[in-house]
């Protein structure tokens, strides 16, 4: 009497998954465990003879069912006959499972690694897909699984995989251990990336510095000229600005005025030719030095 009420508290210590409307697989693999691990896998397994030993199996296969499922359920005459309802439930007939076998061989078949993918979170789809197809009754050899990983990694593991396959026999490798193995491979990969992007930025950096002190430097050379080209600029400004100014004062007292006579420019009344003819003209061009 004492072992069996010690047999009831230990199944009542274990936590049991939650079946959900797309975990069947999983569930059913974890409560085969916590089954295994309260003595009561055997009665699911076969026709239990002991009474009790077969209603605690059930009562633990109604803890981990959703709500809808129970009354139904608890209506099987055992448990294994409840695990088995429950599993036609969730997988079907023959005629589904073979529809979803073929469904699920051809998902593993054209499975890849993503981009940005680590390597355990591929593991865990090739490994939920090997499950499934496992429970539906199509094992699949770690050899299968392991050269199918290898083929589909991405090309800078390409080199790791080569290596692999030479100094490895893959009819013996475990997926646990080839998925060890690409984890290393990954480690390496993002400690190297993290070295590039280290090493980028003092680049970065050092390029900056460079080009502060560049600019410093040309600033104190254009100071340096700039001090002496600045009086240069100065007087030659004055002399362009000199010269216009000269000439255009030429040119405003040679063209400055018009004719009071004539109207014309370019001279005043007193040397019209039209008033005074062509010979007051020439005898005011010969007498004009004399008075200069």
């Amino acid at each position: 009497m004492a072992s069996s009420s010690k047999i009831v508290a230990n199944a009542n210590a274990v936590e049991l998954p939650l079946l959900t409307k797309t975990n069947y697989h999983e569930w059913s693999l974890v409560m085969q465990v916590c089954l295994e691990a309260m003595v009561l896998w055997d009665a699911v397994e076969a026709e239990c003879k002991e009474h009790a030993k077969d209603r605690r199996a059930l009562a633990a296969i109604l803890r981990g069912v959703p709500p809808d499922m129970k009354s139904r359920l608890a209506k099987k005459k055992s448990a294994k006959e409840a695990w088995a309802a429950l599993k036609e439930m969730r997988v079907g007939d023959n005629r589904v499972k073979s529809s979803v076998v073929q469904r699920l061989v051809m998902e593993f078949e054209n499975i890849t690694l993503r981009d940005r993918e680590s390597v355990d979170d591929f593991a865990m789809r090739v490994i939920g897909l090997v499950d499934k197809l496992g429970e539906l009754g199509k094992e699949m050899e770690d050899s299968r699984v392991v050269k199918k990983m290898l083929r589909v990694v991405r090309k800078r593991y390409k080199q790791v995989a080569v290596s692999i396959e030479m100094h490895s026999d893959l009819n013996k490798m475990s997926v646990e251990e080839l998925i060890g193995r690409l984890r290393v491979a990954e480690d390496a990969d993002a400690e190297e990336a993290a070295d590039g992007i280290e090493k980028g930025i003092q680049q970065l950096l050092l390029n900056e510095e460079q080009w502060v002190a560049r600019r410093r430097q040309r600033g104190g050379k254009e100071r340096a000229h700039g001090g002496g080209s600045g009086h240069g600029g100065d007087r030659d400004e004055d002399d362009r600005n000199s010269t216009c100014s000269g000439a255009s004062g030429r040119s405003g007292r040679r063209h400055r005025g018009r004719c009071f006579n004539c109207g014309e420019r370019g001279h005043i009344a007193k040397y019209c030719p039209k008033s005074r003819g062509g010979k007051a003209l020439l005898a005011d061009a010969v007498e004009e030095p004399a008075l200069l």
